[in-house]
């Protein structure tokens, strides 16, 4: 092991500040593997971690070791990024659990309007057009009837976690049920 990796694995030298560069190496491993075991995709993760490390770069001056120490603070904005991107994934309104579940869960014969056989087929449609994960996510939730907790049993997730793809899966629905015509 040279000088330099002998440096890396002591931390930053006391005195000087907090180096960047050190930051970024002890830490990126960790930030990416929070947010793929939130859920989200490989391309988001990326993303994530680079608004990560560019919030901390910009607010690295206002660290206080005295106030504690890094690694509660580095967390602390990296839960923050992850909950402003879901806050954005999310629309107001949204899609009718209910109706969803309904539909979902209805034999084919059940619905003799030409209307709701009409909307059953395209959200069969939509449910089959999600990923796979959040696919299955859905069949659970609204077909099987499984609670947020009965959902995090059986996928071995975190119950926020959960909540967070249902969240994505009913944005996905909506967008889908809105371009076949039969949401609003």
């Amino acid at each position: 092991m040279d000088e330099s990796a002998d440096q890396r694995a002591a931390g930053p030298p006391e005195g000087e500040g907090i180096d960047f560069t050190y930051l970024y190496s002890q830490h990126e491993g960790r930030v990416k593997a929070y947010f793929r075991r939130c859920g989200f995709a490989s391309a988001d993760v990326e993303d994530l971690t680079q608004e990560v490390f560019v919030r901390i770069f910009k607010s690295l001056h206002t660290f206080d070791a005295a106030r504690g120490p890094l690694g509660p603070w580095l967390a602390t904005v990296v839960r923050n990024v992850a909950r402003r991107r879901w806050q954005r994934r999310t629309p107001a309104g949204g899609l009718d659990p209910e109706m969803a579940e309904a539909l979902l869960a209805a034999p084919e014969d059940a619905a003799g309007a030409p209307e709701a056989r009409e909307q059953m087929a395209a959200l069969a449609v939509c449910v089959e057009s999600l990923p796979p994960d959040l696919a299955r996510m859905v069949r659970l939730r609204y077909v099987e009837g499984l609670t947020t907790r009965g959902i995090a049993e059986a996928t071995r997730m975190a119950e926020a976690t959960i909540r967070l793809r249902l969240a994505e899966a009913k944005e996905l629905l909506e967008r889908c049920l809105r371009a076949k015509g039969v949401w609003e």
